[in-house]
């Protein structure tokens, strides 16, 4: 009995290794670099990325007659909705009865475990993406130490709304934020009126240059959001990158 047992829990595992890699290799559309570093997290190995990494604004990406052809052989197409090519790219899925999974996108812990699982529960790789989730949390609880060790955990930030999920998530103080679009004179006066030890602004559609002329005395970063830049791939490349830039920042 206690072979049989055995024998029935060997083939059980075999089998669902088999299932596991299986899903892993469904191939997965991403809309770009950043929903591509989602889905990698997740656990998927077969990703195909429309918008190019090199495009510093890649939301706004337009859906071409070949990004069309790399839906051929598709399981699942990951996007946050939010794209410019979202609505053309739902349709061509539809017509291909490809499954499209709406993500979120922020650095928060709370979204990047609730994006990464949700691509992984349709894959099937929920071991990969725990694996993931455990190491960002660790990287996570590593850089709020570093700002206490220095004496910047709480301190007083303006910050683009793009990269305001992050700056919560690390303890920053959040005195005003501003974005996506260009700074107003009244937005100016306000936002300068406020005694903050940084700006933080986002690389990918940088507004705080205002803000760097009147408040001199605060320090300034450029925060990135997509990897690509800085020849950044993953989810931990950004924070190890953003978490460089933040600690240079003059």
């Amino acid at each position: 009995m206690k072979t049989r047992c055995l024998i029935l829990l060997a083939v059980f595992s075999l089998s669902a290794m088999a299932a596991a890699a299986q899903a892993a290799q469904v191939r997965v559309v991403a809309t770009n670099s950043w929903t591509a570093a989602l889905a990698a997290a997740a656990g998927a190995a077969d990703i195909v990325t429309l918008a190019p990494t090199e495009l510093r604004h890649p939301a706004e990406y337009e859906l071409t007659p070949s990004d069309i052809l790399k839906l051929q052989g598709a399981g699942l197409i990951v996007s946050t909705g939010f794209e410019v090519m979202a609505k053309r790219l739902a349709e061509a899925a539809g017509s291909r009865k490809i499954r499209v999974l709406r993500v979120d996108a922020d650095y928060s812990l709370a979204t990047l475990r609730a994006s990464i699982q949700a691509i992984a529960d349709v894959l099937g790789t929920q071991d990969k993406a725990r694996t993931s989730i455990a190491a960002l949390e660790t990287f996570l609880s590593s850089w709020k130490q570093e700002l206490r060790d220095d004496g910047l955990y709480g301190a007083p930030i303006l910050v683009h709304v793009f990269q305001e999920p992050l700056m919560k998530e690390l303890g920053f103080t959040i005195k005003g934020d501003f974005g996506p679009a260009p700074l107003e004179a009244a937005q100016i006066a306000t936002l300068s009126a406020q005694k903050v030890t940084c700006v933080v602004d986002n690389w990918h559609n940088e507004v705080a240059a205002p803000l760097r002329e009147t408040m001199p005395q605060a320090r300034y970063a450029s925060l990135i959001n997509f990897p690509g830049p800085y020849g950044t791939k993953t989810l931990l490349d950004v924070l190890t990158e953003d978490r460089r830039i933040l600690a240079a920042a003059k």
